[in-house]
């Protein structure tokens, strides 16, 4: 196994790991068995879990983790998603029953690695009588969880043991847990949104191992994902305003993939740009 760092009081730090084997990104160990980090997305990243010991990986992500990455590793997989404005009671108790139950070590994940997975797995280790509201502080602080997601920061103020019989009582850790259509869309967005800052970054250029890849084909993906989630039942309930918001952002998408067509990347850099304030003002309106 492969040595690390971890917080057993009063103050967590970062596991460390060789640079040239460290694709997880904010790899963090809140106790020498809990793990929090980034998505493990390639059959590289769980490499380096098995490497770590991990016997568990949790999700709290609206993407479920991939069987196909986990399973040659023999790591079990369990997806337990919640949203950037809390951790309700249920969910809670489950994560909390989940770390007391399965197989340590456990990685536990989000998307990014910095804002629902060290509050979920800070929620969990308290639950299950493994760490306090103030190591959790610390662990959050340390992993850049953002105080512009109070909900989560809440989550672990009020965390508090829960009892052995309750924990015994929970054994419901899905593999794939039901999300929501809209939610499940937001997550596959977010890492096309991501994919194409990416390419943007690196001059537009298509990665030499991934020609499917190309900038162009990116932003299609993007503009195509958003107009599909607009015929979702979801936005004939959440009212119009919701919905002209994606209408816009559908259209400045489209652009993106226009200009990129047309080699006029300028333009595409400028509504790249202006699509991504456009999510963060909805994230604000709506989601924090």
């Amino acid at each position: 196994m492969l040595p690390i760092a971890c917080s057993i009081a009063p103050s967590p730090h970062q596991a460390s790991l060789p640079v040239s084997a460290s694709p997880i990104k904010n790899l963090h160990a809140l106790t020498p068995t809990l793990y929090s980090g980034d998505e493990p997305a390639t059959a590289g990243h769980y490499a380096q879990l098995a490497r770590l010991g991990i016997r568990t990986v949790i999700s709290v992500d609206a993407i479920a983790p991939d069987p196909a990455l986990a399973d040659p590793h023999a790591i079990r997989i369990v997806h337990l998603p919640i949203g950037y404005d809390g951790i309700e009671p249920d969910r809670a108790a489950q994560l909390a029953a989940a770390i007391n139950t399965l197989e340590h070590p456990i990685y536990l994940h989000c998307h990014h690695g910095k804002h629902r997975g060290p509050a979920a797995l800070c929620v969990g280790a308290i639950g299950a009588g493994l760490t306090t509201n103030d190591q959790a502080a610390a662990f959050m602080n340390l992993a850049g969880t953002s105080e512009n997601y109070p909900g989560l920061w809440d989550a672990a103020r009020k965390a508090t043991p829960l009892d052995p019989a309750t924990l015994q009582s929970i054994t419901d850790f899905p593999t794939h847990a039901p999300v929501p259509g809209f939610i499940e869309g937001m997550g596959q967005l977010d890492r096309l949104h991501e994919r194409l800052w990416d390419l943007a970054e690196d001059n537009w250029q298509t990665p030499e191992d991934h020609p499917d890849l190309s900038a162009t084909a990116v932003s299609g993906q993007i503009h195509d994902h958003l107009r599909a989630m607009l015929e979702l039942e979801f936005f004939r309930k959440r009212g119009t305003m919701m919905r002209s918001r994606f209408e816009s952002l559908t259209e400045t998408a489209r652009l993106v993939e226009t200009s990129l067509i047309e080699k006029d990347y300028g333009e595409a850099l400028v509504a790249l740009d202006t699509m991504s304030q456009s999510c963060l003002d909805c994230h604000e309106h709506f989601r924090n």
